[in-house]
């Protein structure tokens, strides 16, 4: 990864984040230096960052520090007067801060900071004005291997205090509208480092403090500490019933309820009980072979080999790993693919040679189901688990029972109404919005509803041309047109300026209509869709967490395994009867981050009210299941039936508020 592909908040404030935890250490991760320019820095400080310092580290990183040592009040008296040069006021202050550091620091900060010192990979000068006072600013950059740049500025030291225990706030520069702030921080260090400043004098570290530095240093640096991610409760549930299920099975689990770690942690496990581990993990999408690269890079997971696009890019590599693990040569290898890959001859052949101690786990292992991967040679790998919130396929039982059966069937179940009341996901409000279709979107679609009941009736199969009818009708219910002015009357309610982290969902063909229109009222709007290139997606995302961009519009690609997890408020304007896919977008909504106490879901629901009896329950039953779903785990259930409820009763089929989407599957596929 770089500093560009890391999501960052425009502030840090005490209040709402652990400025160590949330900006220090995933920067220090993806940089190769770091300047800094600090009031006070301690070796303490050290400490609280050695996580993300060691990743660093080991990437060869570079560390420059500007700051003012600790100075008593004997210091500055003997500096005011003249008893001693400042130069060994400034030694003397720093030799007390290491003795200081050594009486109570109980980890190994100081060896650290002393072999750091010793391989020149952290250096260190001292600033103090011309004229008695404190050199006092706070600013850092941090640079990666590919000179993208963050800056930042604030309150905050380098002491234990500054980066930890303080409050404190500062403000971060990352995008290209800040470009002219984060050059201007790098040549105000520049002519820092260099003193080159007007009214402070920089002088090196000096020698005597250093050489006392370098007395701490023992025989070996230690060695970089990997922290593998903790597992919550219920994941330590599910890698437990995997194990004991023969290191198989379906793990159905809520979107945004981390199924990635689950699985990973699943890996580790086995990998600690078999000593060897052949990893073979399958993605649906090609960005997501990066998303789970960078989430194996928390395992300190080895030789990882990309295989997807032109196979002459991975196979020969691909072939080689595969026979090493075999001969022994290698204990762990994990590869990462596409289904698209995974369907095709060549990698099947290449892992049909993988003798044991192999797993398999399968990203929305739904995908499983479908015809051109059934014929795979797979199915001898020791371990095989599938990972997905809803595991069974839409209107293909077929699909659905090989899955099952490929798998071992599902194992563990982590619901959406356990993930919130264990707050691994967000609370959320929902409310239902209610439109009514105009008289010629009604007159067409009760047009085509006759047509199919002729046609689904007649001798012949039209199969194929009652879908493609299906398709048109269910495009005039995505597309209604009080949709458009109703979102656009809730925005402008809610105040243009005030608008943020807003998510909407649009039917197909819409997304650039619906961005003109969010735009031309003054939003900060940003289409999202499978138009947009997988490399300004990270940019577009970026922004949108930034709340730089106040508003998202997207259709399919969202529920492409693309998390975005800032987003407190989702507008669906259009969605398919298929669960999967409305399913994934609200947990895709529910995802936790910080700051985030609460989402909420506006849902937009046809219910028209001039139609015929026969045709307004035909377009409530593809409607409310959707309803019932999302309803059921809402803080304000009650009050979005009453909507609804009010709705129903003059046609009497206040029922369908509690006919779920799985339930009213199984009643439609009684009746073919």
């Amino acid at each position: 990864m770089g500093l560009d592909k890391i999501n960052l908040a425009f502030k840090y404030r005490t209040d709402q984040y652990q400025l160590y935890k949330d900006f220090y250490e995933p920067c220090l991760k993806n940089s190769i230096r770091f300047d800094r320019a600090a009031g006070y820095f301690s070796s303490g400080s050290l400490s609280v960052l050695a996580q993300g310092m060691e990743h660093f580290l080991l990437n060869g990183g570079k560390v420059r520090i500007i700051a003012n040592p600790h100075f008593n009040e004997e210091d500055l008296h003997a500096i005011r007067k003249g008893y001693a040069a400042r130069e060994d006021v400034v030694s003397r202050a720093l030799l007390r801060e290491i003795e200081i550091s050594f009486t109570t620091l109980t980890d190994d900060t100081l060896n650290i900071l002393a072999w750091l010192i010793y391989k020149k990979q952290i250096e260190f000068k001292i600033a103090y004005t011309d004229n008695g006072g404190l050199y006092h600013e706070k600013f850092g950059l941090f640079y990666d291997e590919h000179e993208n740049i963050v800056a930042f500025s604030g309150s905050a030291n380098e002491t234990i205090g500054g980066v930890k225990n303080n409050f404190e706030k500062i403000d971060v520069f990352q995008n290209e509208i800040d470009s002219h702030r984060i050059y201007d921080m790098a040549l105000d260090f520049d002519r820092l480092w260099l003193n080159k400043t007007d009214g402070l004098s920089v002088i090196p570290f000096p020698e005597m403090v250093q050489k006392k530095l370098l007395e701490y240093r023992k025989d070996s640096m230690p060695a970089p500490k990997i922290v593998t991610p903790k597992p919550r409760e219920y994941q330590e549930k599910a890698i437990n019933i995997i194990k004991q299920n023969n290191w198989s099975g379906i793990l159905e689990m809520a979107t945004g309820t981390g199924k990635t770690i689950t699985s990973l942690l699943i890996a580790n496990a086995y990998k600690k009980e078999k000593s060897r581990l052949f990893l073979v993990i399958i993605v649906p999408y090609v960005h997501l072979v990066e998303q789970w690269k960078a989430e194996c890079d928390k395992f300190d997971i080895p030789q990882i080999t990309l295989c997807y696009g032109n196979r002459k890019s991975w196979i020969n590599k691909l072939h080689t790993e595969i026979r090493d693990f075999n001969a022994g040569l290698s204990d762990s290898h994990t590869i990462i693919t596409t289904y698209r890959t995974a369907g095709s001859a060549h990698f099947n052949d290449l892992i049909d040679n993988l003798s044991k101690n192999a797993m398999l786990i399968a990203d929305e292992c739904h995908n499983f189901g479908v015809k051109n991967l059934r014929e795979n040679k797979l199915t001898n790998l020791e371990s095989k688990i599938g990972l997905s919130a809803t595991p069974d396929r839409w209107w293909d039982d077929e699909g659905s029972f090989y899955v099952q059966k490929f798998f071992g069937g599902t194992v563990y179940e982590y619901t959406m109404q356990e993930a919130i009341q264990n707050k691994a996901l967000t609370e959320y409000k929902y409310k239902p919005a209610i439109v009514d279709l105009d008289e010629e979107e009604l007159e067409k679609y009760e047009r085509l509803t006759n047509r199919i009941i002729f046609l689904y009736n007649s001798d012949e199969d039209f199969r194929d041309v009652i879908e493609r009818l299906q398709r048109e009708r269910s495009l005039i219910i995505g597309r209604a047109n009080q949709k458009k002015d109703m979102l656009l009357s809730m925005l402008v309610d809610i105040g243009i300026d005030t608008i943020s982290h807003s998510l909407v969902y649009c039917a197909p063909g819409q997304v650039e209509e619906i961005t003109s229109m969010l735009s031309k009222q003054g939003l900060r709007v940003h289409q999202f869709d499978s138009t947009i290139p997988n490399k300004d997606r990270f940019n577009i995302l970026d922004s949108f967490a930034k709340g730089i961009i106040q508003v998202l519009v997207a259709i399919k690609c969202l529920d492409e395994g693309v998390d975005v997890p800032s987003t407190r408020t989702a507008y669906f304007l259009s969605s398919t009867s298929n669960p999967r896919e409305f399913i994934q977008r609200r947990g895709r909504v529910l995802r936790t981050y910080p700051g985030k106490a609460m989402a909420e879901i506006i849902d937009f629901i046809v219910l028209p009210k001039s139609a015929q009896d026969n045709i307004f329950e035909t377009i409530a039953s593809k409607e409310l299941p959707r309803f019932s779903e999302f309803s059921l785990y809402a803080i304000n259930r009650y009050e979005a039936r009453h909507t609804v409820r009010q709705e129903l009763e003059p046609h009497y089929l206040g029922h369908l508020m509690d006919k779920l989407p799985w339930e009213v599957y199984e009643e439609m596929r009684g009746s073919v």
